[in-house]
């Protein structure tokens, strides 16, 4: 009986030694996992402001396409006889509109919005002038990532 009493205790204090190591390894693991919890923590936060920074980019693109769409509504609204001409046009303001064209980043688009603006520079008709703007309403419609509205 002495040595099932010895056997026991010494199982006993094997036992208490063994949980303490484990309890003092574990503190590490809590304080990481509590570092993991603030970190997640933090990474909901950004989330929440990444998706509400997505939500109004998204309805700003909704205003663009729409702007867009009514431009282009409005482009194709009227006609006018034969071919009136601009008077003149300023040359401050064409520099201003050839810098603005070299902008576009679609080189496509750049370019036939570079041939019409020529087109409507040289001859003063109004025809390409219109050509020009639905072109650009057509761009800005793709770049918005909106489908083209039913004409």
């Amino acid at each position: 009986m002495k040595i099932y009493s010895i056997i026991i205790t010494i199982v006993a204090i094997c036992a208490l030694i063994l949980a303490g190591y484990f309890y003092w390894q574990g503190g590490g693991l809590r304080k990481d996992f509590g570092v993991c919890q603030d970190q997640s923590e933090g990474l909901r936060k950004d989330r929440a402001h990444i998706e509400s920074e997505l939500s109004m980019a998204n309805s700003q693109l909704d205003k663009v396409s729409h702007s867009a769409a009514a431009l282009k509504t409005v482009l194709n609204s009227f006609m006018f006889a034969g071919d009136v001409r601009a008077q003149t046009i300023g040359s401050k303001e064409a520099i201003a509109v050839e810098q603005a064209i070299t902008n576009i980043d679609e080189s496509t688009d750049r370019m036939m919005a570079e041939k019409d603006w020529l087109d409507f520079k040289t001859s003063r008709y109004l025809n390409p002038l219109l050509g020009l703007l639905r072109n650009l309403t057509n761009s800005i419609e793709r770049s918005a990532g909106k489908p083209p509205a039913a004409e």
